[in-house]
């Protein structure tokens, strides 16, 4: 995991630092509702509804924040399974996967509003997007601590697996907390089903697939 230098990670992390400390001296409590609301459907309910939600100061930096710690976190993975050709210019890869990253979530919100927008769910849409969003931003913050386990630590596999159990758990809050939106609005079941599947869990094992057949061409 040599990517980055030690100043590089130095310069990372203070920006990271500098977001997240200027979120928690002018919003108090507010990282913490952020860091409970993944799994707190209420205090969800109630970060929506704040004043301090809507500064865009606040949201620009926690999602500024996220993207630099999955970033970093990407690479991590990356080089793990030896998938960063040798001699690329880290730049390039850096850029790279912001856009990847980016235009993940993006997509999967534009197919969120664009079905919602075909069964007349618009509201629903509004909600799940505004908790994916408080999502990735608790799970930036999160990262960051384990980025730092990763690079400074004498944990650094223990940190990098932790890493992966997060994300896939804050996946799976993801799935819980669309089926809680649903079922609050006394959704169809059958439009539940079939935006799972075609949103959230099919694109997720296509991912996966070229993952693995790219770390293992020959099978």
């Amino acid at each position: 995991m040599d990517f980055f230098t030690q100043n590089q990670l130095f310069v990372i992390y203070i920006i990271n630092l500098s977001f997240i400390a200027y979120v928690r001296y002018t919003n108090i409590g507010f990282i913490k509702k952020i860091l409970i609301a993944p799994v707190n459907y209420n205090t969800a309910q109630q970060i929506q509804k704040s004043e301090i939600n809507k500064k865009s100061i606040t949201n620009i930096l926690l999602s500024l924040n996220f993207y630099i710690s999955a970033i970093v976190f990407s690479v991590y993975l990356l080089s793990n399974r030896n998938l960063i050709p040798p001699g690329i210019n880290h730049f390039i890869i850096f850029i790279s996967l912001f856009l990847i990253i980016f235009l993940v979530i993006y997509l999967n919100a534009g197919i969120n509003f664009l079905s919602a927008s075909v069964f007349k769910l618009k509201d629903i849409a509004v909600e799940y997007h505004r908790n994916n969003k408080t999502s990735f931003q608790a799970m930036g913050i999160i990262l960051f601590v384990i980025n730092i386990l990763i690079s400074f630590s004498s944990i650094s596999d223990y940190a990098f697996y932790t890493g992966i159990s997060i994300i896939v758990f804050f996946y799976f809050l993801r799935l819980i907390r669309y089926i809680k939106i649903n079922l609050s609005k006394q959704m169809n079941s059958f439009y539940l089903f079939l935006y799972l599947c075609a949103v959230e869990i099919l694109p997720i094992i296509y991912l996966f697939k070229i993952f693995t057949l790219y770390h293992n061409p020959t099978n």
